[in-house]
């Protein structure tokens, strides 16, 4: 009997809801001041990095390695409110939400927003005296300043982490209405984990879908198609049987992704834009990371990244790289 393929673990495979894929929870962080843990991005392309091996416990420690690595453009996210939280019977339930948007915004292409909303001073009255469990940025995405042709922006939640409630709620009223760069989020050398909605195939059949094997030739209806749909019973096709159906554009999470550079074209930092643009992308246009490995989803891919929240390494420097595929070498 041939070997099971394609993973149970992720049931039911269907089309994501939504293109914008969010983190369910969240990690801890040991530091004294608050900071947010995460931030969202779109996936540029990919290209490969020569770099020196520095990470413990590694056969090739100390020698030259070649990374296939993925950008990553993060332009400024626009801080407009939060929401506070409180610990329910069921978990989290809001306690108040704070807005301060104008008209102008560009988020009023994806609120609707009227002549705009400021209840600023009421939110603030309902947390004196309140027992605070979470507290939550409110944010939005400007793709109007990235490398691709999209203005309708992303909005979205972003826990502050660190530090004590009273600092944390203190840091959230700081920043309503400015901006906020990814380097005051991540830096370079740590770990992170990216989660994004996979590139879509459509409707494929099941040795595409899961990769079992072919039948013989001489299979009496075909061969690529599953041997036997099951036992006669129980009286109806399991779930576990391989059958056709959505391939792709699933929400998926990578974990432990490590931030090779992080670049800022607004201050005239390094462009790894190759001549042309990256393929079905562009140039960078702003702020940009650069991981190691791969991210789910094609070019112009909205993709949320945050702390690792079960991190392979303690902690790990700034990476020594010598040539990356798309400018050529560095120092030279």
């Amino acid at each position: 009997m041939p070997r099971r393929h394609g993973s149970l673990q992720y049931y039911p495979r269907k089309r994501a809801a939504t293109q914008k894929a969010l983190f369910r929870s969240y990690p801890e962080l040991s530091v004294d001041k608050p900071t947010l843990v995460a931030f969202p991005g779109y996936k540029v392309g990919m290209v490969h990095v020569l770099l020196k091996e520095d990470r413990p416990g590694k056969l090739n420690l100390g020698q030259q390695i070649t990374l296939a690595s993925t950008v990553i453009e993060t332009p400024p996210i626009e801080i407009v409110g939060f929401r506070a939280y409180k610990e329910g019977y069921y978990g989290l339930k809001p306690l108040t939400t704070a807005l301060r948007i104008e008209k102008k915004d560009p988020i009023s292409r994806t609120l609707t927003i009227g002549e705009g909303v400021d209840n600023f001073n009421e939110a603030l009255s309902k947390l004196e005296g309140a027992k605070v469990s979470e507290i939550r940025i409110l944010s939005y995405t400007r793709p109007d300043l990235a490398g691709i042709h999209k203005k309708k922006p992303e909005f979205m939640e972003i826990p502050v982490k660190g530090g004590e409630m009273e600092e944390r709620i203190e840091f959230a009223k700081s920043l309503v209405g400015s901006q906020l760069k990814v380097d005051s989020v991540f830096k370079v050398g740590q770990l992170v984990d990216v989660t994004a909605v996979t590139k879509g195939h459509g409707w494929q059949g099941v040795v595409r879908r899961f990769g079992i094997e072919l039948l013989r030739h001489k299979a009496g209806k075909g061969r690529w198609r599953v041997g036997s749909l099951g036992s006669r019973h129980p009286p109806y096709v399991t779930w576990r049987v391989p059958r056709a159906g959505q391939t792709g554009y699933h929400k998926r999470t990578e974990y432990n992704k490590r931030i090779l550079m992080m670049g800022d074209l607004t201050k005239g930092d390094l462009d790894l834009s190759p001549k042309g643009g990256f393929k079905n992308y562009g140039i960078l246009r702003s702020q940009y990371i650069l991981l190691s490995g791969s991210v789910p989803g094609p070019a112009k891919r909205f993709v949320f990244i945050r702390h690792p929240i079960r991190p392979s390494y303690a902690e790990l420097p700034a990476p020594e790289i010598y040539y990356v595929s798309s400018i050529g070498w560095l120092g030279r």
